[in-house]
């Protein structure tokens, strides 16, 4: 717990902190631009799937990186008597605490304005149920992002990410083979819990059947399995070279 308040603190003053408020701020502005003030509960659970999720993930994570490389900690970090693996493990929580403050916000004001803005296609338990199900399926992103920042910007991540995720369901999401593309599990929990295609269509919601059981837990184990493998390429000082503990 000191691990993940420490890792919590070195972001505490930074433009994450206001991302809480201006990332649903963002997404609501998008949906009245692209989709009109009336499709703004629909479109803003669309949206935020295909768009602002991947990109808050590596947004957070770069910003993330970007402190620890300010601060020095990136290096100086191998000469504390700490535990490593732990420790990245905590920056892993400490982001994932985060997008979850974001994701709680967006929640509240969809289901909160949903019944003032256009039709209600989706009840306010749906929809705070898909917000739910998206941040859980969107937790493997952030070891994802952690691994790939070493080699990539923020603006390089931020573009593969979002690509990803745009790209890739609409080809493997209709296949069995969806379960081995992490991509592919927020799409296809929506499409059970809130009848949102793919596409961006309207289909009859399914509920929580076993799809949305099948993404919530092949999430989990991506995001436990990159999390391990994150910290244990940290622990061993990868990429840079470790220093020698005096």
């Amino acid at each position: 717990m000191n691990y993940i308040i420490a890792e919590s603190i070195k972001t505490r003053r930074t433009v994450l902190t206001y991302f809480i408020a201006l990332a649903p701020v963002i997404n609501i502005l998008m949906c009245v631009l692209i989709a009109g003030a009336g499709n703004i509960q629909s479109f803003g659970i669309y949206w935020w799937c295909t768009f602002m999720m991947p990109a808050l993930a590596a947004l957070f994570c770069a910003e993330h990186e970007r402190r620890n490389k300010k601060s020095g900690n990136d290096k100086m970090i191998y000469t504390y008597p700490v535990d490593l693996f732990r420790f990245r493990n905590a920056g892993i929580a400490a982001i994932a605490i985060r997008l979850f403050w974001v994701y709680l916000v967006m929640a509240i004001v969809l289901a909160v304005s949903s019944p003032f803005v256009g039709p209600m296609r989706i009840s306010v338990l749906e929809t705070a149920g898909s917000f739910a199900v998206l941040f859980v399926c969107s937790l493997w992103m952030i070891p994802a992002c952690l691994i790939l920042s070493r080699r990539f910007n923020i603006y390089i991540l931020m573009a593969v990410n979002v690509i990803c995720n745009i790209a890739l369901p609409p080809f493997i999401a209709g296949t069995p083979f969806w379960v081995l593309c992490p991509y592919c599990y927020g799409p296809k929990a929506i499409e059970a819990l809130a009848g949102i295609e793919i596409s961006g269509n309207y289909i009859e919601a399914a509920g929580f059947n076993y799809v949305v059981t099948v993404a919530l837990l092949t999430s989990v184990a991506a995001f436990t399995g990159l999390s391990a493998v994150e910290s244990l390429l940290f622990a061993k000082g990868y990429p840079e070279k470790k220093v020698r503990r005096k």
